[in-house]
């Protein structure tokens, strides 16, 4: 080869590199930008503001870098086709802390003194099956489960704050209480006992640490006899609406209710639902086994309001939030997490609930509108009114907490539902 053509060679592949990064950068300007990725499922940086004191230290630069980055033109097909790359090659990863009671530093777990029946609690028999840890989810036949390691002393704490409630609300407001167990209590086999702490004794020690004057559902024994049917996502977090009804059927018995059948009851389906679990670890397994989002079209007639921190400020609007799809399906419920709303029937039987909760209880509260008069149900994330002086404003005479066990053992949740006490709801408070 010549000096000539070689140097033509050189030349060629200098613009064509060149054209496409030209290309690229033009695409990357005049393309629109999404404010979130739906494959990692958060935000996307934005274009930073200029400042002087940005660009001397660089980091105007750095978040220029970041910018880019974030919005290169097709990212989210570059990320799907890497993960694809890397699970055909095997790369495997295993990021997560194993619980094991025997060296859990807490201590003074109570036993169980209810008198409830029980079911098995135990794990099941390993049938062979190869689960995986990504992301700190584990992954086992084709379905995403997270791990609970909760200790003892944060379901304690959970406890004295429910019982502050019923102190103070009663004898006016009766104060129940609900958790809900993770989807891998009813699905781990003795392979992978130790993935996780059991979920029955944490729950055990939670409701023994409430006063008695607190009603205690054991939607964990009723949820289990129904563990082989779809009561839990596959590639997200959530429970789906039938393991939420199996919880509400628990609540009722507590509550002296009858619960709604659901064999003649009309639903619609959202499908091709992949969830939070799935976004996280891009596992092709979860990819090929895809949710569904069932939501009930019950008789009842309900009027629907969205509330603010305002008390007595209403907007009609509608249960359910029909728009919702894809990774954001799960949103159907009550429109998602709402800070505060309010559902009002044609039962004129007295019974006025509060339902105060985090995103499990979206799919459990619809339930409510076949037994109460009224249903109010509040995101102890979100809401900033005066939760008390609103419970009296409405008549409210029951009050629910409703918590999957991750969240009745996580200081946040624990001090949000606290700060509700206090006026404004937003004070700094610990558990």
């Amino acid at each position: 080869m010549s000096e000539t053509t070689n140097k033509r060679i050189h030349l060629i592949n200098v613009i064509v590199f060149g054209g496409i990064l030209l290309l690229g950068a033009i695409a990357s300007l005049a393309m629109k930008k999404n404010p979130v990725s739906i494959m990692e499922n958060r935000k996307l940086a934005t274009f930073p503001k200029y400042s002087d004191s940005a660009l001397w230290s660089g980091a105007f630069f750095r978040q220029i870098e970041m910018y880019y980055a974030d919005n290169f033109p097709l990212r989210d097909n570059w990320i799907s086709a890497s993960n694809s790359f890397k699970n055909k090659l095997g790369f495997k990863t295993s990021e997560i802390t194993i619980y094991d009671a025997a060296n859990n530093a807490e201590a003074n777990e109570k036993t169980d003194t209810s008198k409830n029946e029980v079911v098995h609690t135990g794990p099941l028999p390993d049938d062979g099956a190869i689960g995986e840890i990504k992301k700190r989810v584990f992954v086992f036949k084709n379905r995403a489960f997270e791990m609970f390691g909760g200790g003892p002393g944060l379901g304690k704490a959970y406890a004295d704050v429910i019982n502050s409630y019923s102190r103070l609300l009663k004898p006016k407001v009766q104060v129940y209480n609900l958790i809900i167990p993770v989807a891998l209590e009813f699905e781990i086999t003795e392979k992978y006992a130790k993935l996780q702490k059991p979920n029955r004794p944490a729950i055990e020690n939670i409701y023994n640490s409430e006063d008695s004057s607190i009603k205690k559902v054991w939607a964990i024994d009723e949820i289990r006899k129904h563990r082989t049917e779809y009561i839990y996502f596959n590639t997200d977090h959530h429970w789906t609406s039938l393991g939420a009804y199996y919880a509400y059927r628990a609540f009722c018995s507590t509550a002296g209710l009858t619960p709604v059948s659901l064999d003649t009851i009309r639903y619609k389906t959202k499908p091709s639902f992949l969830g939070s679990l799935y976004r996280l670890t891009r596992d092709p397994g979860l990819e090929s086994n895809p949710d569904s989002v069932r939501y009930y079209l019950f008789r009842d007639s309900v009027n629907f309001y969205i509330g603010s921190a305002s008390i007595g400020y209403w907007s009609k609007s509608h249960m359910y939030g029909e728009g919702a799809s894809g990774p954001n399906s799960y949103s159907v419920f009550l429109q998602g997490d709402l800070p505060v709303v309010k559902m009002e029937t044609q039962h004129k039987n007295g019974r006025k609930i509060a339902v105060v909760k985090e995103s499990y209880g979206n799919a459990f509260s619809c339930f409510l509108i076949n037994n109460y008069e009224k249903v109010i149900v509040v995101d102890q994330r979100y809401y900033t009114g005066d939760f008390l002086a609103m419970l009296k404003a409405e008549g409210i005479n029951e009050l629910l907490f409703i918590n999957n066990i991750f969240a009745a053992h996580t200081p946040y949740h624990i001090a949000k539902i606290k700060g509700l006490m206090v006026k404004g709801g937003n004070q700094s408070v610990n558990p």
